[in-house]
């Protein structure tokens, strides 16, 4: 696991600057010999969701929790039915059953934990709705007041996973060169429309995916992102807008500059999407093969060449910021 690198990036936006509010976005990130995680959580920016943040930071240390025992647990489970041909099924229905559920639970337990250590203000509850004001006051859907998106990667030595919640985007570059979202896309969500950690339902409606590296190997790179950054690009074809304009500039950077200067690059790109675009809370984050990277700087170069969507080739000593487009489709 020595050439996996995670990073996160977070930053308030401009939009929440402006009026005071708290950054409703968090991420964070581990690794060492065995294991790599990512994670974001984007706590809803409605005014009746008014301590979304707590929820978002509550959501994502509930989920790296949760990944360290379902890891240890997972791993006697592989051991213990080595004889068997276990498929991948089998283990997304047990990474949904055990670590999401167990995710959920414990982030509502924080929730009226920290209801009950830190009552409801008149304050908070001034720029609520009266229909969420009447639910809040007579104690229902306060769960609702926390609401937030989870997103989580994982890559160890044998196997990697990821579950998603709500909006943003969890995408995967390839050896290849291709690009997918191997965690399914949710309908549901759509604009300024998205399900929750919040829902009764979060548990049973979360999108997993689970692979055994044998069966398929890991992604080049997983990137983890909030709606600040894929907002910033047409809903059509959201994700190609991302590959193409966001993603494979990144990986490019990654294999020139190395992981180091890279992530510099990401904070200058993270505050640019958050204070000078669409101006919300923004926060990318991944994780990252140093050595299979390396060998997509000419497949990479290469489609960018056929596409003609760089004119220039990118200079290794630039700042990333500056290269990336921005929705109006310019290269």
């Amino acid at each position: 696991m020595n050439n996996y690198r995670s990073f996160s990036i977070t930053a308030k936006g401009r939009d929440h600057v402006k009026v005071g509010k708290e950054c409703q976005d968090y991420s964070d990130h581990y690794e060492d010999d065995s294991i790599s995680l990512s994670l974001v959580a984007d706590g809803h920016g409605d005014d009746n969701c008014f301590r979304s943040g707590r929820g978002a930071a509550f959501a994502v240390k509930c989920a790296k929790k949760g990944i360290f025992e379902f890891v240890r647990d997972i791993n006697k489970y592989i051991k213990n039915n080595s004889d068997k041909n276990l498929t991948r099924f089998e283990l997304e229905k047990l990474l949904k059953e055990r670590l999401v559920a167990s995710v959920c639970r414990s982030w509502h337990v924080k929730v009226i934990d920290d209801i009950e250590k830190h009552p409801l203000t008149n304050i908070e509850l001034a720029k609520t709705d009266e229909k969420y004001l009447a639910r809040y006051s007579a104690g229902e859907k306060l769960h609702h007041i926390y609401g937030t998106t989870l997103l989580a990667a994982v890559v160890t030595q044998n196997y990697w996973f990821g579950f998603h919640i709500g909006d943003g985007r969890w995408t995967a570059l390839y050896k290849g060169g291709e690009f997918d979202q191997p965690v399914p896309w949710d309908d549901r969500c759509y604009l300024n429309v998205t399900t929750s950690l919040s829902d009764e339902d979060a548990a049973e409606t979360a999108r997993v995916v689970f692979w055994l590296n044998n069966e398929k190997k890991p992604p080049a790179v997983i990137f983890l992102c909030s709606d600040g950054v894929d907002d910033n690009y047409p809903v059509n074809e959201n994700d190609k807008h991302l590959f193409r304009k966001v993603y494979r500039k990144i990986a490019l950077c990654f294999s020139k500059d190395g992981f180091d200067s890279t992530c510099k690059q990401l904070e200058e790109l993270v505050n640019l999407c958050a204070a000078k675009w669409k101006g919300d809370d923004t926060s990318i984050a991944g994780i990252v093969d140093l050595e299979t990277i390396k060998s997509l700087k000419p497949i990479y170069e290469r489609q960018i060449a056929e596409e003609k969507t760089i004119t220039e080739p990118i200079n290794p000593n630039s700042e990333l910021a500056l290269k990336i487009s921005y929705t109006t489709g310019e290269n």
